[in-house]
């Protein structure tokens, strides 16, 4: 008998991915909205930082920055995980291994967006390029896996 084939979480982890990237958005716009004092507009919103930059306390800017920053990367990044993801289920890799480099990648990226929006140092801020780097290497190694496994069908 064998064992059951473990439920494949990698095509819903693309879903994760984006929602934890809507994470920072989020914060930026509540704290936005709290501290603008009517200066920020649904016109141009992506204009928001730059119009608030001497409106808002340097600390608040900083944070909105830094919230903002989070997510465009959270966004950026998204495209080649969820590509790799896709790419590892049409290739038919393992469901468990798809399951480990999502879920991994899921975990890397909460920690990548907490150091994000947290460091207030130099040191913290090379960690967070230390965990940028790490998880933008599992869906290029989900992508070379899925690439070999194409390969072999040959």
């Amino acid at each position: 008998m064998s064992a059951p084939t473990p439920t494949n979480y990698s095509i819903y982890s693309i879903v994760g991915a984006y929602g934890i990237g809507l994470i920072p958005h989020g914060y930026y716009f509540v704290k936005m909205m709290a501290n603008a004092k009517g200066a920020a507009t649904n016109i141009l919103p992506r204009e928001n930082l730059t119009t608030l930059k001497g409106k808002v306390s340097d600390k608040v800017w900083t944070q909105l920055a830094k919230a903002r920053g989070a997510h465009l990367n959270a966004m950026e990044n998204l495209p080649l995980f969820a590509i790799a993801m896709l790419a590892g289920n049409v290739a038919k890799l393992p469901t468990s291994e798809l399951n480990v480099l999502s879920l991994e990648y899921l975990g890397v990226r909460l920690l990548y967006m907490a150091t994000y929006m947290g460091a207030r140092s130099e040191a913290i801020s090379y960690l967070r390029t230390g965990l940028w780097a790490w998880s933008i290497s599992l869906p290029i190694m989900a992508l070379v896996k899925a690439g070999k496994a194409f390969n072999e069908l040959d």
